[in-house]
């Protein structure tokens, strides 16, 4: 028995290492600035600030780039999670537009995931005086408990590979914004990636899921829902795209975007007819 159980620590510790290896050696995530125009001042430019999550460590940014640039506006997406806390991925995210000089332009549109929502809304907090004309929010009732899942259910591999700011994360409350001047859209992403369903009874012990908007507790214009998971909100742009530009042109998602909660079961991936 002492062998088996020495064993299977032994090969936990493996799988620890490889994951830990595999996720470093595929975070393709670096900042990016893809200037559309030279020729205007920045002060004649909009610019659309894209603040990945989590997900980029995996799936990185290259098909973000690859979609919003060349399309009439500078597009900026910068590496600013850090490992220590929320408030240094603030600090990084404030580096980078000082940086990049992203408050000098006419206006700024932002799409952000998860985390980045948590870590922009701090950003307006405390530059209220900012040029940010639209949000559109990336949400998930199910992909915001992935957090407090991993750091229950596998806290040392969790500890490993993203240091203390999941934890922070994972007990750190949404503070919306007033929206005010702010046009806000709120992409609400209806199906349970691969990550939850294998946490899944972690992920439901914290309580009941709610989709209806309001209980995503942020001010809004518009919202609609897609059936994307949040692993697709890195590369399906094909889905949700036209969308997020719709809303970035107009402080409106286009009339024909879903509106209404999916009577489904979100554990049931997707399949696309």
């Amino acid at each position: 028995m002492y062998v088996i159980h020495t064993m299977k620590r032994l090969v936990f510790f493996i799988s620890l290492l490889s994951f830990s290896f595999l996720f470093h050696s595929c975070a393709r995530t670096r900042s990016v600035s893809c200037i559309y125009s030279q020729e205007k001042k920045l002060s004649e430019k909009e610019a659309i600030l894209i603040l990945p999550g989590f997900g980029s460590k995996i799936n990185g940014n290259k098909e973000q780039e690859k979609y919003f640039a060349n399309k009439g506006y500078d597009v900026f997406i910068p590496n600013y999670i850090g490992r220590k806390s929320i408030d240094q991925c603030l600090g990084n995210l404030e580096i980078f537009i000082a940086k990049n000089k992203i408050t000098e332009y006419k206006k700024v549109h932002v799409f952000s995931y998860i985390i980045g929502g948590w870590v922009l809304n701090e950003y307006i907090k405390k530059h209220p005086a900012n040029n940010i004309a639209s949000i559109v929010y990336d949400r998930s009732p199910l992909q915001e408990r992935a957090p407090a899942a991993l750091v229950k259910d596998i806290p040392l591999m969790i500890g490993l590979v993203s240091g203390k700011v999941m934890k922070e994360f994972s007990v750190t409350p949404y503070s919306p914004i007033k929206k005010d001047k702010i046009k806000v859209g709120i992409l609400i992403e209806s199906k349970a990636t691969k990550l939850i369903r294998n946490h899944k009874k972690t992920a439901l012990s914290f309580g009941e899921l709610k989709w209806d908007v309001k209980s995503l507790q942020q001010d809004y214009d518009d919202y609609i829902y897609t059936w994307i998971n949040h692993d697709e909100m890195y590369f399906r742009f094909d889905i949700v795209g036209e969308e997020i530009f719709t809303f970035l042109k107009n402080g409106t998602f286009s009339k024909n975007a879903v509106r209404k909660a999916f009577e489904w079961d979100a554990f049931v991936p997707y399949e696309e007819k």
